[in-house]
């Protein structure tokens, strides 16, 4: 197995690239050539630091928030999460629902039909999330805090999106929550940026949740991210060559401590930013005072930058006035900042 360790995504990013370039293979699922490496492991000493600011991969950070939102929300809506990458809708069975939408499988995994002599016939949803955070609650060093994702009931199917994630396991050790991701299958140039900072956010969530279910400071600790393919494109090679050579400035100054620290804070902070998510998007007229009112109502400064980079893509996406989207910029105080003052224009 090859292995690619560093403290950062932004710093190891090039590593991972280099050595897809030197010892990937050459292998052409559904008739497109990729250089791979199976299996491959990429493991974040400090998880905190993992946002890649790369002027060549030019990464839309408006979707790369929204999508974890979405799965927050734990959502399957396509239109929720095309608003901010149109290409999504081509991998809606039914043009309405995602079928390997992460966010559904983690906060309500279908348990199927059940009977009760109250509800009669009915569906049932388990929240893995909850459990897992409830297994570590019961007992700090459970090795049984598992989230599933692949469902062999769907995805054995013919379907247009089958997830390329397979199980979530957290686990604390030394007072640090660790995480463990297994992909069947990444993409380290459109899939591998968004997926570990959505992954290292949860990670991040839950280590917040249990610091205060245990009333002790519970850290975020290694992020170990395992891919049976991890691979790269024929028609990336050329810009993936330039990522692998540019020289940047990093953007982690500081790092910023996104814990929600209990159960109440952690929903609070979460109807905000949903609220400011959906109210942005599907009202294009919303009053910038209404908007700032729910910033204000966000204590976390990771939080509230997520929450106004989203507020900011949708007033852009709406043609707002430029001085309203100098308003909600002054609430972008976290890594993002450095992102938002060099290349302003390319957050929409």
């Amino acid at each position: 197995m090859r292995v690619f360790e560093g403290e950062s995504l932004e710093k190891l990013y090039p590593q991972i690239i280099e050595g897809l370039f030197e010892e990937g293979e050459e292998v052409s699922p559904r008739g497109m050539l990729t250089k791979e490496i199976t299996p491959a492991t990429i493991v974040l000493t400090n998880p905190r630091k993992r946002v890649i600011s790369s002027p060549v991969r030019k990464l839309n950070y408006g979707f790369m928030i929204a999508e974890l939102i979405w799965m927050l929300r734990g959502s399957d809506y396509v239109d929720e999460i095309s608003h901010y990458m149109s290409g999504w809708k081509n991998f809606s069975d039914d043009g309405i629902t995602l079928n390997g939408a992460y966010g559904k499988r983690i906060f309500r995994w279908d348990s199927g039909l059940h009977f009760d002599n109250n509800n009669g016939i009915h569906k049932e949803h388990i929240n893995q999330f909850r459990q897992a955070y409830e297994q570590l609650k019961k007992d700090k060093y459970s090795r049984q805090a598992t989230i599933v994702i692949f469902d062999p009931n769907k995805d054995y199917k013919e379907t247009k999106d089958k997830p390329c994630t397979n199980l979530l396991r957290f686990s604390i050790r030394k007072n640090k929550l660790n995480m463990l991701v297994v992909m069947r299958s990444n993409d380290i140039s459109k899939g591998s940026p968004y997926d570990i900072f959505n992954f290292t956010m949860m990670q991040e969530i839950m280590a917040g949740l249990l610091s205060d279910a245990l009333n002790e400071d519970i850290e975020v600790g290694t992020y170990t991210h395992i891919a049976d393919s991890l691979h790269m494109y024929e028609n990336d090679f050329e810009m993936l060559e330039n990522v692998k050579n540019e020289k940047y400035t990093s953007i982690y100054d500081k790092v910023y401590d996104g814990r929600l620290i209990g159960l109440e804070e952690f929903n609070n902070t979460m109807k905000c930013v949903f609220d400011i998510e959906s109210k942005t998007r599907t009202n294009k007229e919303i009053k910038l005072q209404e908007v700032c009112g729910m910033l204000n109502e966000i204590k976390n400064i990771v939080w509230k930058s997520y929450a106004a980079i989203l507020a900011t893509y949708n007033f852009r996406k709406y043609r707002r006035s430029q001085e309203e989207l100098d308003v909600l910029k002054q609430y972008i105080t976290n890594e993002f900042r450095t992102i938002f003052e060099e290349r302003y224009n390319e957050l929409s």
